[in-house]
């Protein structure tokens, strides 16, 4: 009986630890789309009032700088939050695994770039060797 008492509280904090998981990723979302939002709203408002343009360039930036801390703060509660849940299912090992961009993509990126400039140094040594 007591084993089920336990069984469904866990059951009820993962339940809730999920749930925060999935506002804290629409959280996310909303604040990049408000990155991209925000600067055309202060662009258009530059455009339609003849008002000072560094009002409007000092808004936009402390908006910015909101912004980026809003999604700072709600990305470091969703770490912390995926730490206590990996803890909670016994696999505290794992956490050190969660990525907040892909890895993958950016090392692909990466190597993409680097073979672009190994590629570019390649021909400029055959056309220095020719010249």
């Amino acid at each position: 009986m007591e084993n089920d008492k336990y069984k469904k509280a866990y059951d009820m904090v993962m339940n809730y630890e999920e749930q925060m998981h999935q506002k804290n990723q629409k959280r996310i979302s909303v604040g990049l789309k408000c990155i991209l939002i925000i600067p055309l709203i202060f662009l258009a408002l530059l455009f339609w009032t003849d008002s000072s343009k560094v009002i409007f360039l000092i808004l936009w930036i402390v908006s910015l700088f909101i912004l980026a801390t809003y999604l700072i703060t709600v990305e470091y509660m969703d770490y912390n939050l995926m730490e206590r849940m990996a803890k909670l299912n016994g696999q505290e090992q794992e956490i050190e695994d969660y990525q907040l961009i892909g890895n993958e993509i950016l090392e692909n990126r990466i190597q993409g770039v680097l073979e672009k400039i190994e590629d570019e140094k390649s021909m400029e040594g055959k056309n220095e060797e020719h010249h």
